[in-house]
């Protein structure tokens, strides 16, 4: 098996070679047995966490059997004299609902408590790992996004490097306050005619920069540089905001991504959500260049996404 971390130097990005990824089981329809059902317990590693508790769980993580990372050997830096290295680092998945049939967007705000206590800690343990400097959580809804299971599941991921987009971000975050200014908060204000819905705490909004069509991001109002900041009562406000956002985006796009990006260790980064519905593909000019085209425009979003009753 190849775990590796590799750099192309001519593009300063690395890339995961993972050669066990391929075996993952498709699980789609009826006739599979769903490793991520209540019951199905043994055909999985063990749980890792669960709430409300391993027993009962209405929420299970445990470790990804396909994972990108894993724990069997050392990272050693990446840089222009050495470009590759053993690819450190944890995987879990976390199974978002006992219930096979239960989409995101239908769970009880009980089960959305205890999605948000799993999330929490699992954050939270990940980052504990002194080689580790920024922890994913990401879900994948759908073949289009990406996911081989149907079954309501996230994954998390820890990597002991900063990734080139979080890195980008950080970035232009300490550009903006060496201004005297909060990126996130100068977005809020000048976003302020693109908001989708809002709450006391968090705001969501189809961004004029969007990469994809009908594209939302979820953005605390305060200053929460991650999920480790949120309490019980602002992990929920969140957590009914993006059930909300996830049920129009639902009526639209079947399949869509969402990412959670958290400030690394010892780096300051506005937390917030991007939510990505796939309901098309990168090609030519994306794949090449880097240059994302969007066939519909902010407007045309907040139209289609308010409409949904």
């Amino acid at each position: 098996m190849v775990l590796e971390f590799r750099k192309d130097l001519t593009k300063d990005s690395i890339a995961i070679i993972a050669n066990e990824r391929s075996k993952r089981p498709t699980v789609f329809g009826d006739k599979f047995v769903c490793p991520f059902c209540r019951g199905s317990e043994s055909t999985t590693p063990p749980t890792e966490y669960a709430k409300p508790d391993d027993k009962n769980w209405k929420v299970r993580a445990f470790h990804n059997v396909f994972a990108l990372v894993g724990r069997d050997g050392p990272y050693v830096e990446i840089n222009s004299a050495n470009n590759q290295s053993y690819a450190y680092g944890r995987h879990e998945v976390i199974v978002e609902s006992d219930l096979h049939e239960e989409l995101y967007h239908e769970s009880s705000d009980i089960q959305l408590e205890f999605l948000f206590e799993v999330y929490k800690n699992r954050f939270e343990e990940f980052m504990k790992d002194e080689k580790i400097r920024y922890v994913h959580l990401f879900k994948n809804h759908g073949r289009n996004a990406g996911a081989s299971i149907e079954h309501e599941h996230s994954q998390i991921i820890s990597f002991p490097f900063v990734p080139e987009l979080l890195q980008r971000e950080i970035d232009s975050s300490k550009a903006a306050k060496a201004n005297g200014k909060c990126l996130f908060c100068e977005l809020l204000s000048k976003e302020g005619e693109n908001v989708l819905i809002d709450n006391e705490l968090f705001t969501a909004i189809c961004p004029s920069f969007s990469r994809f069509a009908n594209e939302i991001w979820i953005v605390p109002k305060a200053h929460i540089k991650s999920l480790s900041d949120l309490n019980e009562e602002q992990g929920m406000h969140m957590m009914k905001l993006l059930r909300e956002c996830l049920r129009r985006v639902h009526f639209v796009v079947k399949d869509y991504n969402v990412v959670y990006h958290n400030s690394p260790k010892n780096e300051e980064l506005h937390f917030h959500i991007e939510i990505y519905p796939r309901s098309g593909y990168w090609a030519g000019v994306e794949l090449g260049t880097g240059v994302i085209v969007n066939p519909k425009s902010e407007k045309d979003a907040l139209t289609t996404l308010k409409a949904v009753k």
